[in-house]
């Protein structure tokens, strides 16, 4: 009797949505910038709470140790659409120096946006392919990180910037150039410091 209570406690179990991370940076290979994550291991977040990423060791709970992050970098939070069961996150740039790309749509200090299903994020030297895997859970929610091997812009073939001749960019008829807007280096600043 006891064994089948349990196996209807598994059938009622609710799946997390996870958020998928995969990150690179080019000097990755200073194990210093992600070793305060905990990677390959998905991390249960409760549904209230906002996520933040950045380099400050007491309120981000994801942190990157790079001295060209910003103490706080941004944040993501997880929220249910208006008439929808569907579970999705939003993200918001909290560096006032350094603009946050998604999908090459340019978001600087305190803009916001829904993230889509999968899309690569960008800041300073950083890219993040985030894809959110559904689940039904509204009460918690799963981040899972890990770090690539490759440049994720070169991974997923999201275009890169062509060299531009001398007599300037080439267009083929009625088009624009193939390019994503380059991400400027950040700056090393405090963020009490305007």
């Amino acid at each position: 009797m006891a064994a089948a209570d349990g196996d209807n406690d598994v059938d009622t179990e609710q799946t997390f949505t996870c958020l998928n991370i995969k990150m690179y940076h080019p000097l990755q290979h200073d194990r210093r910038i992600f070793s305060a994550l905990e990677l390959c291991k998905r991390q249960e977040i409760g549904a209230e709470e906002v996520v933040m990423f950045g380099r400050d060791v007491t309120c981000c709970k994801f942190k990157l140790l790079h001295n060209k992050v910003s103490r706080m970098q941004f944040a993501l939070q997880f929220f249910k659409q208006i008439n929808s069961s569907t579970m999705s996150f939003e993200i918001k740039n909290l560096s006032k120096k350094t603009k946050l790309y998604v999908d090459g749509l340019e978001l600087t200090y305190l803009n916001k946006v829904d993230l889509p299903p999968k899309c690569l994020i960008r800041f300073g030297e950083f890219q993040m392919l985030l894809e959110n895997e559904a689940g039904e859970s509204e009460d918690k929610f799963a981040i899972y990180c890990e770090v690539s091997r490759f440049s994720l812009v070169q991974e997923i073939g999201y275009p890169v910037m062509l060299a531009i001749p001398e007599n300037g960019p080439i267009y083929q008829a009625n088009s624009q150039p193939l390019s994503i807007p380059p991400t400027p280096p950040p700056v090393e600043v405090d963020e009490n410091d305007v």
